[in-house]
């Protein structure tokens, strides 16, 4: 039986519109759309880099200002806005009395920014990398979650929109759902068979 259901947060509570993605950065941050980070953007997630730190990397990579670099940043971290569907699901499962937990790779800056929206006051918990210092999908950030919460895994749903970060999970026993744009569909499914 499912009790708890765990979200990553970008991609799936949290959307980006990629059309403005490229109007307003080009391709400075084009690997965001796929999976393989610059290694100063996955230990920003880690918390071991600050902002400042990262945008002297970025524009050093980029070939452009640090100045430059950090408005990217900037715009990037604007463009982050929760996903109504997802949001309605969340509303809908937290009625429904499954508790509800985030589990995200990210930076303290951009989680200061996006945990003020309302959704967020609908999650029992959090793991987020920044804090822990350790990124999905290594083994340790889940185990984090689970003995944090005293959460057992196969009463567990993860939904993140990174297969590796579901297969990590899937490997500790948890349910997964690798989020695309019929997650939310998915994860009613899941549910309606598992619950």
């Amino acid at each position: 039986m499912i009790k708890n259901v765990i979200f990553d947060l970008g991609g799936v509570v949290l959307g980006r519109d990629f059309s403005r993605l490229a109007e307003l950065l080009g391709d400075t941050f084009s690997f965001i759309a796929g999976n393989d980070f610059p290694a100063y953007w996955s230990e920003f997630d880690r918390g071991m880099y600050t902002r400042e730190e990262v945008a002297e990397m970025l524009a050093a990579d980029k070939g452009c200002s640090v100045e430059e670099a950090q408005r990217s940043i900037q715009n990037l971290l604007e463009l982050l806005q929760p996903v109504e569907e997802t949001v309605e699901l969340i509303e809908e499962l937290k009625e429904r009395g499954f508790k509800m937990y985030v589990l995200s790779n990210m930076s303290r800056e951009f989680y200061a920014h996006i945990s003020r929206f309302p959704v967020f006051e609908l999650f029992d918990g959090e793991v987020v990398s920044c804090y822990e210092h350790i990124n999905k999908p290594d083994e340790g950030i889940y185990t984090c979650l689970l003995e944090r919460y005293g959460l057992c895994p196969e009463e567990c749903l993860f939904a993140d929109d990174k297969s590796v970060n579901t297969a990590a999970a899937s490997a500790l026993g948890l349910h997964t759902v690798t989020f695309d744009e019929h997650g939310v569909e998915r994860i009613r499914e899941l549910l309606a068979n598992l619950f």
